[in-house]
This record gives structure tokens, sequence and C-alpha cells, in this order.
């Protein structure tokens, strides 16, 4: 498997689209050297394939988006990686994040999105968990490390003495041993399946379940004995009812009443008779309260006419027996205490204005009243305050009420009448007799309907029941038979997982010694110092490395030179590459940085050819410096740098490494 060309955009430094290809060299091998200075982007690259190939968290992705472009408001961040196959297939992977329309994104914003395209078609899918099935399985995730690492990942193996044992699951799965464990796991898991549902079923248990069976099916025929005793008495009753209706019709020429029209009629004749008990009320207590008064309605009009004559000619009176003072007062008021007119009146003018005043003050006691009343206010009023309560009563619709009380008492002389005005008296004792009849044989119709339907559903029940028993019975049967089947079955799977440990033991003490072989075989085309160490061993269990020296006496990790331990530690990673037979690009940053001149020489002459298919180093310009290029460049198929603008904070690739 080859990786034929990475584009990252608007991620970290990468502020627009960077493409950048991995052609082939010779002989089909690709080894592409990427130069770059300290932050000029080459972890960001190593990243970005990682990202793209297994996707990242949203928090992480936001946090990487270039912030020149977040401050514009775009959270687009994209990936998108070329792969070839071992088949020749080409898989194209795009995986981007996007926030949307959203103003001001978050994290939360961010919606992630997985394209894969195979031999130029875009592989239709409904989720994306599907091809990240699939890309986990072309690229193990847990492995990964073995072939794409850093300076840091070197260094941490080099720096422990015990680091092989705190990788061992991903030990285990860059040899494959995981997924014959995963295998061992899922027998035994069917194994207690089958144990946990398995029950044993005796003779005992279906006698039993047998005799529940016979039990239910006698109460059953019971209740349908029983179900059909009552439809023959209820077919009984309804011939009754239709011989007694037919006899009905042929001596009265009429549909008989039913009984619900029986109940409707007095329920309506009582509802007649409480109307009428009502309006008798209101007649009564008007007549009561209105009557005597209700009788004079004829002179309420000229009384209270009257009355007003009389109440206005006493006021007149009044001020006519005061009429002299008054108009002395009213001539006096004119001048004084200032004149109103400017001048005082002379005498002539106040005679003449008192004998215009006293004449209109006069005017009203010269008229004849006729009074015959003579009621004081106080009496005046509450005559007239009884004619308004007597016209604004209901005395006045009294004859309305009386109209109201007779129609309703012809209605319920009606009702009393309807059953006997078609029958005469000779005829009454058969009505009754044949209503009588017809409404007994419907009491019972109703009665045993009811009793009819209850007993349906009992049946019902019984009849439920029994297919229950029958289905657990049916159960028991085959759980009887297949007892033997069950047992057989957990006895194989024991001996399948047990076949399967055994199988795993051999196969990791195999790939065990396969992976001392490459360890120690690439260590000594690396190590300056590859006489002191004479052997190496794995443990088959904890993965822990032993080293002896040329003496056969132990040696610790830690007694090996800073550049030793590295030069182990990268030729531990290649050995597990090469044991786990996936043929995946190793990607390396940084890997000479804490390295002499002598080691160096050995890596780059001795394991970049040699590492992989297809071998993709980042380097700074003091790692792969112009002598080291110049001696990796006849084993190039291309090189390329990434250029950081200080002044636009922008990462660029060129073609070309520094001295290219």
């Amino acid at each position: 498997m080859k990786f034929r060309k990475l584009i990252i955009e608007n991620y970290k430094s990468f502020q627009f689209p960077t493409t950048i290809d991995f052609p082939d060299g010779a002989e089909g091998k690709s080894i592409f050297l990427i130069g770059g200075m300290n932050g000029a982007g080459k972890t960001a690259l190593t990243e970005s394939i990682t990202i793209c190939l297994y996707g990242s968290r949203q928090d992480h992705i936001f946090r990487c988006i270039n912030r020149k472009e977040l401050a514009k408001g775009n959270a687009f961040v994209s990936f998108e990686l070329w792969i070839e196959t071992d088949d020749l297939e080409e898989i194209q992977v795009k995986r981007s994040w996007t926030a949307g329309t959203v103003d001001d994104p978050k994290p939360k914003d961010l919606e992630e999105k997985l394209v894969v395209i195979k031999d130029g078609k875009r592989v239709s899918v409904q989720n994306k968990e599907i091809w990240q099935d699939y890309l986990n399985a072309t690229i193990p995730k847990g492995i990964t490390q073995f072939f794409f690492f850093d300076g840091e990942k070197i260094q941490e193996i080099a720096s422990d003495d015990h680091s092989e044992v705190r990788l061992k699951a991903s030990l285990e799965a860059a040899l494959g041993i995981q997924y014959i464990s995963r295998l061992t796991n899922d027998v035994l898991h069917i194994k207690q399946d089958e144990r946990k549902n398995f029950v044993e079923i005796s003779d005992e248990d279906i006698d039993f379940k047998e005799s529940e069976l016979k039990r239910e099916k006698a109460k059953l025929s019971k209740k349908l004995i029983e179900k059909t005793d009552i439809e023959q008495e209820l077919n009984s009753f309804k011939i009754q009812y239709q011989d007694a209706k037919n006899r009905f019709q042929a001596a009265f020429m009429s549909e008989p009443e039913s009984v619900e029209e029986t109940k409707q009629r007095e329920k309506k004749r009582i509802q007649l008779a409480t109307k009428k008990s009502q309006v008798d009320s209101q007649v009564k207590l008007l007549l009561e309260k209105f009557l005597p008064w209700a009788l004079a309605g004829n002179i309420f009009t000229p009384l209270k006419t009257q009355i007003e004559t009389e109440r206005t000619y006493s006021a007149s009176k009044v001020i006519g027996e005061q009429a002299v003072d008054l108009a002395n007062n009213i001539v006096f008021s004119v001048d004084n205490p200032t004149p109103i007119l400017g001048n005082p009146l002379t005498s002539d003018q106040s005679s003449q204005l008192y004998i215009r005043v006293l004449k209109i003050l006069q005017v009203g006691q010269t008229a004849n009243s006729n009074s015959y009343l003579n009621l004081s206010d106080q009496s005046a009023a509450k005559v007239l305050n009884r004619i308004d309560e007597i016209e604004q009563s209901e005395i006045l619709s009294l004859k309305d009420l009386l109209i109201e009380a007779e129609e309703i008492e012809l209605e319920i002389k009606s009702i009393d009448g309807a059953n006997t005005s078609t029958t005469s008296d000779t005829d009454k004792q058969l009505f009754d007799e044949l209503q009588q009849a017809m409404e007994s044989c419907q009491n019972q119709i109703g009665r045993l309907t009811v009793q009819f339907q209850n007993i349906g559903e009992e049946v019902i029940i019984f009849e439920n029941k029994i297919k229950d028993i029958e289905l657990e019975l049916g159960k028991l049967y085959d759980k009887h038979h297949v007892s033997k089947d069950k047992i057989e079955l957990i006895k194989e799977c024991d001996t399948i997982a047990n076949l399967l440990n055994n199988f795993v033991l051999r196969l990791r003490k195999n790939k065990i010694h396969l992976l001392q072989e490459k360890t120690f075989e690439m260590y000594k085309l690396l190590s300056s110092k590859s006489g002191l160490i004479k052997d190496l061993q794995i443990d088959d269990n904890t993965y822990e490395i032993t080293i002896r020296d040329r003496n056969g006496h132990e040696m610790k990790k830690s007694g090996l030179s800073a550049g030793e331990k590295e030069i182990f530690a990268v030729s531990l990673l290649w050995g597990l590459a090469q044991t786990s037979q996936i043929n995946l690009p190793i990607i390396i940053d940084t890997p000479l940085s804490r390295l002499d001149s002598v080691h160096r020489d050995n890596i780059v002459n001795n394991y970049f050819p040699n590492a992989a298919s297809q071998v993709i180093i980042l380097s700074t310009d003091t790692e792969i410096d112009n002598n080291y290029f110049k001696a990796l460049e006849p084993n190039l198929s291309g090189a390329g740098k990434l250029v950081f603008s200080q002044l636009n904070e922008l990462s660029t690739f060129q073609n070309g490494y520094f001295w290219g």
C-alpha cells in the first residue's frame, strides 16, 4: 500500500489548499523527503494523514483551524488522501468539517463528512461508520504508531526499559494475535450464552405441563356446554318475543311500542309535569304579589299625571306666598352692594322691576289646581315606586303563562291517551297482556345477551391459555430433544477455545521469534557497536526484551548509550512492522535529531532504503543536511520542503529539498 497524494486545507498554518504528491522511484519504491524548519508544519502534515484516516474530536479540529480563516467565520477544514492498495486499486478518502452558515461558530457546530471514492467512483453508503470500519480494517489504527512515528516516539521507547510491556496491546495488534484472541473470546461468549440459556428438561416436567393442558381443556369444554345452553335459552325468548309482536301487529294494525320508546315517553311526561308545576308556581306567586294592584293598571297613567300636577302646584303655591319678599329682595340686590347697571335704579325703574318680578312669581298661584289627592312628597314617592315595580314585573305576562300551562296540560293528556287511543275497552286486556309479554321477553333477552357475551370472553381466555400451554409444551419437547445437542455444542466450544489458545501460543512464539530476528537484523545494520550485543530475547507472554552481551550476560537497555537506545528503538519499530506483514508506508518525523554522525550514516544508508516499499521522511536542514541529502538522493523518488512565512503566518509546499 502506498500514499499517492495528500491535500490539506485550513488546518493550522496550511491556510489554503496545499497538495503534496508522492511519486514512485526506481523499481516501484518510493522514498520521499520533505524538509522543513521547526514550526513549518511537519507535525501538522503527519497529523493530517492520521485525521483523514481515523477522524478526530470536534474540539481538537476547532482549535487547529487556521486563525485568520476562523476570524473571517470560515470553519471549513478538509483533508484528502489518495491511497494505492496492493491490488492496485485507487482509494480516495476525503474527510471534512464545516459549521455551515453559523455566524460565530463553536466546536459543537462542526459537522463531520466522510467521502470515499474507489477507482474514480464515489461509494454510496448510508453512514460513514461502514467505510470507517473498512479503513480501520485496511490500516488498523492500533499499529500505526509502528509505521507513523517521530523522534518523540523513538525517545519514549528508548528511555524506558519496559516500554514494550506497556505497549503489549499494540504489539499484539501488530502481530495479528488480537484477532485470534477476539475469536477465542467470541467462542467462549457463545458457550456462556448456551450454558446460560440451557435448561435440562426431564420427563416429569413434560408430564406436569401435559396435566395442566388436560385440566384447562376440561374447563373449556364445560364453558362451551354452558355457552350452548345460554344460546338456546336466548333463542327461545327471541322466538317468544317475535310471536307476541306478530300477534300485536295483527290485532292492532301497528308496531308495538318498544321498551326504549316507553321509557322515552314516560321521561317526556315527567318533564312536562315538572314544567307544568313550575308554571303554576309562577302564576300563583304573581297573583299573590301583584294581582290587587294589577287590577288598577288602567289608571296608572292618569294617577301619575295627577300626582305630578299636584306636586307642581304645591311648589308654585309656596313661591307665591313669599312673592312680595322675594320681589323686594331682588330689586334691592340690583343696586347693592354696588349697582349692576353702573348707576343706581331710579324710583320709577325700581317700581317697574318690582311689579314685573312679582308678576312672574305669582303666575302659578292663580291656576286652578283641582287637587284631590293631597299626598305628601314621601307618600307620592312610595306610590310612584310601587307603580314602577308593578309595571316592571311579570304580572303583565300572566296571560302567556296561563296559555302555556294549558298547552302543557293538553300535551300530558295526549301522552296519557296515546296507548288507549287506538284500542277499545274490550281490547285493553289483550293490549296489556301482549305489551307485558314483549317487555318480559326483552328483559330476558338483554340479561341472556350479557351472559352470552361474558361467557364468550371466558371461552376466548381459556382458548388462549390452552394455546400458550401447547406452545410451552412444544418448546419443552424441542428442548427435551435437543438437550444432548446442546451439551455437545458446549463441549465443542470448549474444544475450539482450547485449540485457539494453543494456536495463539504457537503463533505468538513464532511471531516473537520472527520479531527477534528482524529487530536484531536491523540493529546490527544500524548500530555502531553491533558486536557488543550477542543476542536478544522477547518473552512470549509479557513481550519484555532481554539483551545479552557477547559473554552471555544480561544487559539493561539503560546501560546502552543514548544513541544506541534510539537505534534499538528504531530497530524494534522496524521489526514490528516487518513481523505484522502489513504493507504500510513508513512516515518518520525528525528521526536523526539525537543521533551522532555514525548512527546517522547507518540510518541514512541502511534504514531508509530498506524500511518499507514507501518511506516519507520529514527532516530539518540540520538532520538531512547537504551531505546526507546527496547520499540519499539516488534512492529518492522525490523531495520537497515546507516553507513558513512569518509575515503571513502561512505554510506552503515547494518542490525540491533545501539543496535540491
